[in-house]
């Protein structure tokens, strides 16, 4: 009699119940949809690489674009002008650098 009430305590499951929702992973860049038909969807994120030359007197300079997420949008030239005019402090040699610019709204 003792086997049997610890054979059914043995093969009974007094777990608790965890479920776990799977949430998918989102990309760095967002686009989120209102009114596709009127619209088109809306961007929530864009990001720009840049690569640019640090001038020795600290001076950045010659800046392209090296990627962008939503090309001809116009936000490679927008992150080219936010660079221009811009310093660093100075260096022993000239020094190229990337840089991400990401705009959001």
């Amino acid at each position: 009699m003792l086997a049997l009430i610890l054979a059914a305590a043995l093969m009974s499951d007094t777990a608790p119940k965890v479920e776990v929702a799977l949430k998918p992973v989102q990309p760095a860049v967002q686009t989120r949809e209102t009114d596709a038909a009127t619209n088109g969807p809306v961007l929530t994120a864009v990001a720009v690489t840049l690569e640019c030359t640090a001038r020795a007197n600290g001076n950045v300079e010659a800046c392209h674009v090296l990627g962008e997420t939503h090309p001809g949008l116009g936000f490679g030239d927008a992150a080219i002008a936010l660079m221009r005019g811009e310093h660093v402090a100075p260096g022993a040699r000239d020094v190229q650098f990337a840089r991400t610019i990401q705009f959001m709204p």
